[in-house]
Parts: C-alpha cells; sequence; structure tokens
C-alpha cells in the first residue's frame, strides 16, 4: 500500500506525523511524508491522509484561487482511484479565517475516511457537518513510544531545569494562545490552597527577552515578580526542543491542559507517556479520555471547578494515578496498536 501523508515532516517540531509514518513503515507501508510530492508528483497513491489542511498551502496566505486549485488537484487523484483520509486533529483553525474554514469544510467533504480521536469529533461532525459522506473511524492519540528518554527521573529533572526539589509542580505545558488561557491559568493557581504549589509555565508571556530596551526590562520584571508567588514562566515565542522536552515531563508532578476550548491534545498521551496525572477542560475529545481515565476534569470558565480539578490531582498523584495512566496508554494508545487500526481503516475505505 502506497500511502502519502501531506506533512512537512523536517520543518515541523509536532512529531505525530513522524512517529505514524515509522509505525505504518514497521508494517510495511509505503509511506512519504510531503506537501510537494502532493502538488507535482504523477504518482499514484492508494491513500492520501491529510493531517492539518494547513500544510496545503505551507501556513501561508490562502486565496480562492488556491482554493480552487487544492479542489482539481484532490479530484486528480481520486479519479486515479487513490482514497483521501483526513485525521480531524481540530474542528476549526486555531488561528481561523473564511479562507482556511473554507478549506478546512472542503477537506471533509471530498473526504472518502475521517478519522476522528474520539467520539465527541464523530458525534459533533454527524451534528453539524450532516452533508459529509466519508466514512468515519475512531481511532486515539497515540503515545510517543521510543521517541523520549523515559529513564529520566524527578530529582535528575527538577535538577536540570533548576526546579525546587520539593514543590508540587503543576505544568502547563505548549504555546499560550490568548489572554484567556493565560488569565485562566493563573487565577485557578493563585485560588489554590496548597503551600507546595508551584507553576511551571514555560510558555505563557506574549512578550519576551529578545525584544530590546524597555520590553525585555519588562519581560525580566514580569518574571521575576511571578518567582515570588511560586510561577517560573517564559515566552510563548520559545519552543521547548525535544532534547529538553522529557526533563520538563518527567520534573513535573501535573500537566495541566491550560485551554478553553480544544479537540484533541497531544499533551495528554504525553503526559500519560511519563507517568503523570492530567487535569484538563471538560471539552472535546479529551473530556471522554479524562473521565474515562479517572482525571480531573474543570470547567474553563469556572475558577472553583478548576481549583476543585487541582486538589483531586494531588491526590491522585499521591495515590500513584500516574502508574494507572501508563497503563492505559500502553494498553490503548500504542503506536503499535493506533498504526493497525489506520492500516485497516485504510483497507476497508480501499476494499469499499
Amino acid at each position: 500500500m502506497r500511502v502519502l501523508l501531506v506533512y512537512r515532516e523536517y520543518l515541523n517540531d509536532n512529531l505525530f506525523v513522524q512517529i505514524l509514518r515509522d509505525g505504518l513503515r514497521e508494517k510495511k507501508c509505503d509511506v512519504e511524508c510531503s506537501v510537494e510530492n502532493f502538488w507535482k508528483c504523477d504518482k499514484k497513491y492508494d491513500i492520501i491522509n491529510v493531517q492539518w489542511p494547513e500544510e496545503f498551502f505551507y501556513w501561508d496566505t490562502i486565496t480562492d484561487e488556491s482554493i480552487e486549485s487544492l479542489k482539481v488537484r484532490i479530484n486528480y487523484f481520486k479519479k486515479l482511484g487513490t482514497k483521501i483520509f483526513y485525521t480531524r486533529h481540530n474542528i476549526i483553525p486555531h488561528y481561523a479565517n473564511n479562507n482556511l474554514i473554507k478549506v478546512y469544510r472542503l477537506i471533509e467533504e471530498m473526504s472518502d475516511g475521517i478519522i476522528h480521536m474520539g467520539k465527541f469529533s464523530l458525534d459533533e461532525m454527524k451534528n453539524n457537518s450532516p452533508e459529509v459522506n466519508a466514512k468515519n473511524f475512531i481511532i486515539p492519540h497515540h503515545i510517543y513510544e521510543k521517541t523520549y528518554d523515559e529513564t529520566i527521573s524527578q530529582q535528575e529533572a527538577r535538577n536540570k531545569l533548576n526546579l525546587p526539589k520539593d514543590k508540587f509542580i503543576i505544568m502547563a505545558f505548549g504555546k499560550f494562545r490568548n489572554w484567556d488561557e493565560v488569565k485562566m491559568v493563573i487565577r485557578a493557581f493563585l485560588s489554590y490552597k496548597n503551600s507546595k504549589k508551584y507553576l511551571l509555565a514555560p510558555r505563557i508571556l506574549v512578550i519576551n527577552n529578545h525584544n530590546a530596551g524597555f520590553k525585555k526590562i519588562i519581560y525580566y520584571i514580569i518574571r521575576f515578580v511571578m518567582s515570588f508567588f511560586s510561577m517560573n514562566v517564559g515566552s510563548y515565542e520559545e519552543i521547548i526542543d525535544n532534547f529538553d522536552l522529557p526533563f520538563y515531563m518527567a520534573a513535573s508532578d501535573v500537566i495541566f491542559v491550560q485551554r478553553k476550548k480544544i479537540l484533541n491534545s497531544g499533551n495528554i498521551p504525553l503526559a500519560f507517556l511519563f507517568r503523570k496525572v492530567v487535569v484538563g477542560p471538560d471539552q472535546g475529545n479529551i473530556r471522554e479520555l479524562l473521565i474515562g481515565t479517572n482525571n480531573p476534569v474543570f470547567s474553563p470558565n469556572n475558577n472553583k471547578s478548576i481549583v476543585k480539578a487541582l486538589e483531586m490531582s494531588y491526590m491522585l498523584v499521591n495515590d500513584c494515578h500516574g502508574e494507572k495512566n501508563y497503563t492505559y496508554a500502553l494498553n490503548n494508545m500504542s503506536i503499535e496498536l493506533v498504526t493497525q487500526k489506520y492500516l485497516d481503516a485504510y483497507k476497508k475505505v480501499i476494499d469499499k
């Protein structure tokens, strides 16, 4: 089976597609990751699997003409017998505009198969996009096996990152997308009564130390002031590289998913792999995943709800609930299991 994953593997820091690619190759599948091949290659693929529709246009400006070109190119492949698959990471783009939303809808409507990471996504599409005729599959987000050093101890990680040894570290990982997320996390953390609490939010600030003059001074003043409230913060523009990432995970006690609106989160399978408790919003597919694994969920617009979830997470950490998350992930979200489900989905649509 020849598969094209529409993705530029060497220009992205999200390893989801690379790990999926490697898992499919281990099952003797001929897989390429490329955007250029979609537009310029005349090969016949059995499957073209779209991940993020923005990739078609290199995350750049989308015109009406480019949308029409995309439609023509997809029809070209479909006439060759290629089946179009779409892995639904988001309902709508994080930074939406009219043309990008049109592209999302076009991909859904032209797909032969759509992969959802939870039942919520499938139900949402059936209710709000009944015109989509693709065959639907529910396949969970895989964990990041054999990707990071999972043997790093908590004390080793805290030493490397210069973090306190005896604190209850709550980490909000990933880039904060707006002020609502910033206010939600800081307000809940300050309201949470625990003498050992410590917030690690490496990408929360919307200014950074690369700015010159006054802005740079403000950046360091904010970091200094927040440190008095046991908050270790950094700029949202600072990407955590894949070497340092496992140290941040290992150092933490709880992973706080800081989104107010969300469909999926790669931070959850990553946290499960590192045996961490997760606190997240009662939104999208992550709600069913967290509830199904007995991790705390909260209402993003209810501060008391978030504080209660943090209180529960402290008890779960002391009860070693992270080990249960790890076991669940191995049994239900392993790359071997997930890639087999992808292959089965591909084959079902091809046979049909």
